[in-house]
């Protein structure tokens, strides 16, 4: 949580953290957007232990700034268009104009950065800077950073919003299975009132005017793949393909609502009816799925648990990374991540090394085994977001039915 901030600064050795918002090119950085309360500007926060945090803006953006709470210094206290005509080459000018700032605000010591952007950029700038600006060490993190390890437990209000997107995705959910109810069938395949076959395109295209309906985005392409592409973890779908009956669906989706907190689900299911094999397969994973959530328990590794559903599936008959790592066939992936503001992040489930990452209070994470047979046609994966109250219990944050066949 933003709490422990002070503290994780303090058992690495770090004075100052430069926490910059997005580049405009690279993307959004985390980090940032969790110092400004999910607030959209571009900026930077300075974090000097002992001192509150400052946020560093542009006229433009002042609105915005001032909702973050933070303590508010405008950049135009030093002007850029001046250092722009005295230093003409870009690199130079942002060194000049950190200079400034460090000279003003008295940063001295270890200095840590947190962005986005190009590496080799940000060499030739650290690089560049270290040697005009005495008296600071340019430090950096390179796993698990403190931002990463904060960001790690949810506060309340992180929670809230994190159970909003959930209860949204559901919604999402729900209304694409209502969607695909709706069609008629013909031999085999779900048709369209002109007679033209459904296909992923179409519940696509659905699906995201639902998503955006409830004020949800996503970063990048969800998940909505059918029989061999159901088999192979993330295949996105082929955009042309029929909806079948009795084929498996891997339905994975994980938008963000508008303070960008994600959520993750995944659903696989099968339309009319489902084949014995399916149901054989289906079965082991909402087992699978069962044993491991109930034998979660707070201060246990995260590891320990991804090694619980290899033991499980591979007592079953199925391949697995611990059994065999490069298998492209069984279980084939962690057992979950952390979901945060951003879908992917601590605390993570690995199979392999030694981690100590341990489940605690605050804790936000997918369970999403699954076993793949792409060239038997089929793949199942079931995925709930989870978290871990104030009593050490477990509890989802996904509440969708688990049901393998959709009656039409």
């Amino acid at each position: 949580m933003k709490r422990d901030l002070a503290g994780l600064m303090s058992e690495r050795g770090i004075d100052v953290a430069i926490v910059e918002g997005s580049d405009g090119t690279h993307g959004a950085n985390p980090a940032f957007a969790y110092l400004v309360n999910g607030e959209h500007l571009v900026g930077t926060v300075i974090l000097q232990r002992g001192k509150a945090a400052q946020l560093l803006y542009r006229s433009m953006e002042r609105d915005a700034a001032a909702a973050t709470g933070l303590e508010l210094i405008n950049l135009d206290r030093w002007p850029l268009h001046e250092i722009l005509e005295e230093y003409p080459n870009p690199l130079d000018a942002r060194v000049e104009l950190y200079r400034r700032i460090f000279e003003d605000l008295k940063i001295k010591g270890k200095v840590a950065f947190y962005g986005t952007g190009s590496i080799g950029g940000y060499h030739a700038f650290l690089q560049a800077l270290k040697t005009k600006v005495p008296g600071i060490e340019i430090v950096g993190e390179y796993d698990r950073d403190i931002f990463a390890v904060a960001r790690e437990t949810k506060d309340a209000h992180e929670l809230e919003s994190l159970r909003v997107a959930g209860q949204r995705t559901c919604e999402v959910v729900e209304a694409v299975i209502k969607f695909l109810q709706a069609h008629s069938v013909k031999n085999e395949t779900l048709i369209q009132e002109d007679g033209k076959p459904l296909t992923i395109a179409d519940v696509k295209e659905f699906t995201r005017l639902e998503l955006a309906r409830r004020g949800l985005s996503s970063a990048e392409d969800f998940i909505f793949a059918i029989g061999r592409d159901a088999g192979v973890p993330h295949s996105t779908g082929n955009s042309k393909d029929p909806l079948q009956l009795g084929k498996t669906i891997v339905f994975d989706i994980f938008p963000k609502e508008p303070g960008g907190y994600f959520h993750d689900l995944t659903r696989t299911f099968c339309l009319g009816y489902a084949p014995k094999e399916v149901e054989r397969v289906f079965q082991d994973v909402m087992e699978c799925f069962e044993t491991v959530v109930g034998q979660f328990k707070a201060g246990e590794l995260t590891q320990s648990y991804q090694h619980v559903a290899c033991e499980f599936f591979e007592k079953r008959g199925h391949s697995t990374l611990k059994s065999n790592p490069t298998s492209q066939e069984g279980y084939v992936h962690s057992l979950g991540h952390g979901v945060g503001l951003e879908v992917h992040e601590q605390p993570y489930f690995p199979t392999f090394g030694k981690w100590e990452t341990k489940l605690k209070e605050g804790m936000v994470f997918t369970v999403e085994p699954g076993l793949y047979y792409p060239e038997r046609g089929f793949g199942v994966r079931i995925e709930d977001t989870y978290y871990c109250d104030e009593d050490g219990e477990f509890r989802s944050l996904t509440p969708f039915p688990k049901d393998l066949v959709i009656e039409l």
